[in-house]
């Protein structure tokens, strides 16, 4: 199983049933491998996280014993850096053994159900499944929120993903659910503005390849969902470090830019790849932050048996 990342542009509320948009991207990219053995074998790497997955499919398919096969990471991001690694590797965990063992009885929900994930975001679930740019939305709380609106982003674009290499703060686990359970409510009023720039401006602006437009619409969009976290984070966005980044970049001509998720990932669009390489080339100190240059994942993850 081999599977992109995830960029997120903010979500629509800070309680259930949550929703948001975001997109996949084709690097960093999460590559999992499952052989049959005599027992289970996991990996050295996220051993916990895969061991866990292991044990839902057992409860899943009522297995004496967790599934006889091997599982190995061959690629994988660095975690907590607001690339929805976490689920990306689940999924394929989940789906590499089904496929492997069970495959006549595989289906998305219960690869979705052993993988575990999606709790606040389906953004990853949905684009490991179908790749692109997914909006999800529910009236009300769902196991899993349906996908509103997905679509391709124009293959030229070139987004960069930039993270400061000084000490940032990240949030995942416990520290994640005590960080929502301080945010105010969000507001019906302040709901019905992201759907608003969501369906008349970001989701318009990619249908008709307007790149100037989407890059005020996802900058817009990820800046006011950043300030439902305000209480938690200080402003739109989580730390000194992202924010100087982000200032920087939009201080020096670059539109398109946001924190994705809880970061401390930062990522910048550019109309073409050379943009962005002439960009980075010229302004950005390699010493002070790491910068990957890809482009939006259309396509769903890849799957290949031998």
């Amino acid at each position: 199983m081999t599977t992109g990342s995830r960029l997120h542009f903010g979500l629509l509320d800070t309680a259930k049933p949550f929703g948001g948009v975001g997109v996949m991207v084709d690097d960093p990219i999460t590559e999992v491998v499952a052989r049959r053995a005599d027992a289970f074998q996991g990996p050295l790497v996220a051993a916990d996280r895969v061991r866990g997955v292991a044990e839902r499919y057992r409860q899943q398919f009522q297995l004496d014993a967790l599934p006889a096969c091997q599982i190995e990471i061959v690629r994988r991001p660095p975690a907590h850096t607001g690339l929805g690694t976490g689920t990306q590797l689940a999924m394929a965990v989940a789906e590499a053994i089904s496929q492997l063992l069970h495959p006549e009885r595989t289906d998305p929900r219960t690869a979705f159900r052993i993988a575990d994930r999606g709790r606040r975001s389906a953004v990853g679930i949905h684009g490991y499944r179908h790749g692109g740019l997914i909006y999800e939305d529910a009236d009300n709380a769902a196991e899993l929120n349906p996908i509103k609106q997905r679509i391709e982003v124009p293959s030229q674009w070139c987004v960069a993903i930039l993270r400061p290499i000084q000490e940032t703060t990240t949030i995942s686990g416990d520290v994640e659910l005590d960080q929502f359970a301080k945010l105010p409510a969000t507001t019906s009023q302040q709901r019905e503005h992201f759907r608003y720039l969501i369906t008349t401006q970001l989701l318009p602006a990619i249908e008709k390849g307007d790149f100037d437009a989407f890059s005020e619409a996802v900058h817009r969009y990820n800046r006011d969902s950043g300030l439902l976290f305000e209480a938690v984070q200080n402003g739109p966005y989580n730390g000194v470090a992202v924010s100087s980044l982000v200032d920087f970049l939009r201080s020096n001509g670059v539109t398109g830019v946001g924190q994705s998720s809880w970061g401390p990932s930062v990522f910048a669009w550019f109309a073409t790849r050379e943009d962005a390489q002439q960009f980075v080339s010229n302004q950005i100190d390699p010493a002070k932050v790491h910068v990957l240059l890809t482009h939006a994942k259309n396509e769903p993850r890849q799957i290949e048996v031998q």
